[in-house]
């Protein structure tokens, strides 16, 4: 997610756990009940992004004037390592639940 531009995208729930997003640009992105918990966001550009309800740990890493608590960001504990990327044969089969946000 390196010097990615994610501008104005809706990104409502997704899981970006532990991403190196130095340099991303989420300048008005709808990050709401994202999953950031390990996420370096230490030199995104996170002006007018929409992070209530957004998960962080104490391994996030924000820029150094951003005040996540003003921005509605909920602390949690942080997951541990990731699951093992291959997928095992019940995850092939498994339905996603819908989203839980609204518009």
């Amino acid at each position: 997610m390196r010097n990615a531009d994610f501008t104005e995208t809706d990104l409502r729930e997704a899981n970006l756990r532990k991403a190196d997003a130095h340099g991303a640009v989420f300048h008005r992105a709808d990050l709401r009940m994202a999953d950031l918990r390990g996420t370096d966001l230490s030199t995104a550009n996170l002006v007018e992004a929409r992070l209530r309800g957004a998960l962080a740990s104490e391994h996030t890493r924000w820029p150094a004037d951003f005040d996540q608590t003003a921005a509605g960001v909920v602390d949690t504990d942080d997951p541990g390592p990731e699951p093992s990327p291959l997928l095992q044969p019940p995850g092939m089969t498994w339905q996603a639940p819908p989203l839980r946000s609204t518009p």
